[in-house]
């Protein structure tokens, strides 16, 4: 199993948009969420480009464009959004690369380790199809507040009478 930072930015891009919409946000722009998970907006171009194409999002043109999921984010899994990003989320050696195609690894040899592997995948896929983008958010965000709370900034808020989750809201 390998995720890449295609998979890896596919989830960030995800969240940040189901977050904005969780505030209310129609759509989302591509700048604003290059800038929000630190990377180039060409890159984060293409990302969203495979999301689209792998329908975990839309795009909307105009002036108040951007993007926004194609459903809502409780139906929306991240085996599909990882599936969407980057492809495959668990090769099998034995099908991709096999150590030793013209003997132990051909198709029609049994081999103890083929099996294995392609279980450990299929748990794999339904651990990230089981949970939702809406559930990763959520966890992310109150993970989030959380830290804000126990900063330095959040103690002279608290003494001046205001807090991050005030301000949040």
């Amino acid at each position: 199993m390998r995720i890449t930072q295609w998979g890896e930015y596919g989830l960030l891009c995800s969240m940040h948009i189901a977050h904005r919409a969780d505030e209310g946000e129609a759509t989302v722009g591509a700048a604003e969420i290059a800038d929000t998970q630190g990377i180039a907006l060409q890159y984060a171009q293409q990302i969203l480009q495979r999301l689209r194409k792998g329908d975990i999002i839309d795009s909307v043109r105009g002036p108040h464009g951007g993007y926004k999921l194609s459903r809502p984010a409780a139906e929306i899994t991240l085996g599909a959004i990882l599936q969407a990003a980057e492809g495959s989320t668990f090769e099998v050696i034995c099908d991709t690369k096999p150590i030793d195609p013209e003997q132990r690894c051909k198709p029609e040899n049994t081999c103890a380790l083929r099996g294995l592997w392609r279980e450990l995948g299929e748990h794999v896929d339904a651990f990230l199809h089981g949970r939702s983008l809406a559930e990763l958010t959520k966890e992310h965000y109150q993970d989030a507040a959380l830290i804000q709370l126990g900063s330095p900034e959040h103690s002279e808020q608290v003494k001046s009478g205001s807090s991050p989750i005030e301000q949040q809201q």
